[in-house]
């Protein structure tokens, strides 16, 4: 689990650096939205796996760019969205942390409402460190 993780942050790092390479990636958040529990505990996990969207959330010294891409697939396949750091805390717009599992409400451009992204136990140290940069 530890190996993928680290493979799925440095594709989104990769990500980031082809598109500006003066920045610096500091920080990536794994997440995965869409789904409903119930509904993937009563059809199994191969309809959770083709449900499922991968969000990573880089932050930078300068900006905050929001990925996304199956959750299935070896990272990021686009680009959502690039915010300055200054505006960054405007994105959020509730965070839930848990023990299992946490959570993150982000205000996206062209979307009525907010995303939810799930943010596993092992990535809850990013997401705090992410939440205090905001």
């Amino acid at each position: 689990m530890t190996e993928r993780k680290l493979e799925l942050v440095s594709a989104a790092r990769r990500v980031v650096l082809r598109m500006d390479e003066t920045e610096r990636p500091r920080l990536v958040v794994l997440g995965v939205s869409g789904g409903v529990n119930w509904l993937m505990a009563a059809f199994g996990p191969f309809l959770g796996r083709w449900l499922a969207k991968g969000y990573y959330l880089v932050a930078t010294d300068r900006s905050v760019y929001v990925l996304s891409g199956a959750a299935s697939a070896d990272g990021p396949s686009r680009v959502l969205h690039v915010v300055p750091l200054a505006e960054a805390g405007t994105m959020v717009t509730k965070a839930k942390l848990g023990t299992t599992w946490n959570s993150v409400r982000l205000r996206l451009p062209g979307r009525r409402r907010p995303v939810r992204v799930k943010v596993s136990f092992q990535s809850r140290s990013e997401l705090e460190r992410f939440l205090g940069k905001l």
